[in-house]
């Protein structure tokens, strides 16, 4: 792997090229993008459509089914885990399903997949899971995946297709979060000049890869899609790099002075041990 790719790895840019059997949505530096030569933005590729799901379980509820009905609800919702799996495996798509810490939600589903109907499809499939009786949806975010050229990366690099078009790791804990760029009188981001935006970014990625042996990252971009801006998600093995990492971008400026923040989401990956334990 590149220098220059490692860089883009963690927090590198807002975010694999060329899907298999196609290309990126809207190719880095393209000539006859739309607004070429018009737009101050920085030319961007998109992947795979994303939504993260948190829902909140109704353990009152759950504790008055039956043994068998709870059995039954229980084997519908790994069989459905079995068919992102699968789909997983062979690579077209991937997925996500951990617990989550704290009164925000008990469960976080990731779902990416080619087209925004076949996140519908998958989302709506869960909803209609008879152990969704119990699940109150808190928290949805739409997005795609997302890699900006700021570094000037070559955008038909398989790294950057694994960025565009992610194998989800079996990390044991997941951290999601958006953010949004400030947008205020005198702190503005997308006034500033491109190369001042360009030199605050490549510091930003930087300090990221530092952590590139310990974390993966993964950046999905929802203007025109959802509220935030952005959606990031680090995965890893050892959940204190996720306070170490934030709290270093902290220090960086394009993060101290235009990083706007939504809530952290944590947990550990819904294994069938845990998944037992949670619906006991």
């Amino acid at each position: 792997m590149s220098e220059e790719t490692k860089e883009q790895q963690i927090h590198g840019g807002q975010g694999p090229v060329g899907h298999p059997g196609g290309h990126p949505h809207g190719q880095v530096g393209a000539e006859g993008t739309h607004g070429e030569g018009l737009s101050k933005a920085v030319r961007t590729a998109e992947g795979w459509h994303s939504q993260h799901m948190i829902f909140r379980i109704d353990f009152n509820a759950w504790k008055k089914w039956p043994s068998e009905d709870k059995a039954a609800a229980k084997a519908e919702l790994k069989a459905y885990i079995a068919d992102l799996e699968a789909e997983h495996v062979a690579e077209k798509s991937s997925y996500a399903f951990y617990s989550i810490n704290g009164q925000k939600g008990d469960i976080l589903l990731w779902l990416l997949q080619p087209t925004l109907e076949d996140i519908y499809v998958w989302e709506l499939r869960f909803r209609k899971l008879k152990i969704a009786e119990v699940l109150e949806y808190t928290f949805s975010y739409t997005s795609v995946t997302e890699l900006s050229n700021y570094l000037k990366n070559n955008m038909a690099s398989p790294e950057v297709h694994k960025k565009l078009y992610p194998h989800i790791p079996k990390d044991k804990y997941i951290c999601f979060y958006n953010m949004s760029k400030k947008r205020e009188h005198g702190e503005n981001w997308f006034i500033l000049p491109m190369e001042e935006r360009g030199k605050m970014m490549r510091a930003h990625g930087q300090l990221g890869r530092t952590y590139l042996d310990v974390l993966s990252e993964y950046t999905t971009g929802g203007c025109g899609l959802d509220m935030w801006e952005w959606g990031i998600t680090l995965m890893g093995n050892d959940d204190i790099q996720f306070k170490k990492i934030v709290y270093d971008m902290r220090f960086e400026e394009a993060s101290a002075r235009f990083g706007i923040f939504s809530d952290f989401y944590v947990g550990t990956i819904m294994d069938d041990t845990l998944l037992e334990t949670t619906f006991d």
